[in-house]
């Protein structure tokens, strides 16, 4: 009986404290642009904010694999200078300096197209030349 308790105990155990996602926090500069993202990745989830120097839009998405392209984190972007456009941006993961991004948009629910591809950088990486001004956003507003 008590080794039963005792297997119980451990499997409750194991089952909540080995669960819980540890949060991995990255800050990634998408190269030749004003946007730096500060991710933080749970699990399978994440969230990123860019500074609010440059557009300060933020969102939510996923780890996934996407089927041509890899392992990837997709954000789904909330843009307030931007309104009626719908923003994801696609990042290679895990997070290297010179990997790729994408971003592609919609206005109507209906087409979604690539907007703009570049890469980024891990932590501002001074490797990688000056930032700009300019944020992704700027270059596709309509």
């Amino acid at each position: 009986m008590k080794r039963i308790l005792a297997l119980g105990a451990a499997a409750l155990f194991a089952s909540t404290g080995f669960a819980e996602a540890r949060t991995r926090v990255f800050d990634v500069s998408l190269d030749g642009y004003c946007n730096d993202y500060h991710i933080r990745v749970t699990g399978v989830l994440v969230a990123a904010q860019d500074v609010p120097t440059c557009t300060g839009n933020f969102g939510g998405g996923f780890v996934s694999t996407i089927y041509g392209y890899g392992k990837s984190v997709e954000i789904a972007l909330q843009d307030a200078s931007n309104p009626g456009v719908q923003l994801v941006l696609t990042m290679s993961y895990p997070f290297v300096t010179g990997a790729p991004f994408h971003l592609y948009q919609t206005t109507d629910g209906v087409n979604f197209v690539d907007e703009l591809d570049g890469t980024y950088s891990l932590d501002a990486a001074p490797e990688r030349g000056e930032k700009s001004n300019l944020s992704i956003t700027k270059l596709i507003r309509r």
